[in-house]
């Protein structure tokens, strides 16, 4: 019985294993994929205006990334993937 049940657990380790090796798994070594995106900016002042803008723009998927400006105006930049059909 210990035998029937060794050679189940190995017969699923290498079909588990061969399953891995087809999903194309990344190695360290290999230069990462260039991801593609689109950016967004826009100058807002005050935080209401900032905080309206912001969370229509996360409905549509765009994520912050980066805000700078001077004390009465900033300009607020999102990215999300880029979309191709």
């Amino acid at each position: 019985m210990k035998a029937v049940i060794i050679a189940f657990f190995a017969l699923g380790a290498l079909l588990g294993g061969l399953a891995i090796a087809g999903t194309g798994a990344v190695s360290a070594d290999s230069p990462p994929k260039k991801s593609q995106w689109q950016y967004q900016c826009f100058q807002a002042e005050g935080v209401t205006q900032v905080t309206e803008r912001a969370n229509k723009m996360g409905e549509q998927g765009w994520e912050l990334v980066t805000s700078a400006g001077t004390k009465g105006e900033t300009l607020w930049c999102f990215k999300r993937p880029l979309w191709k059909p």
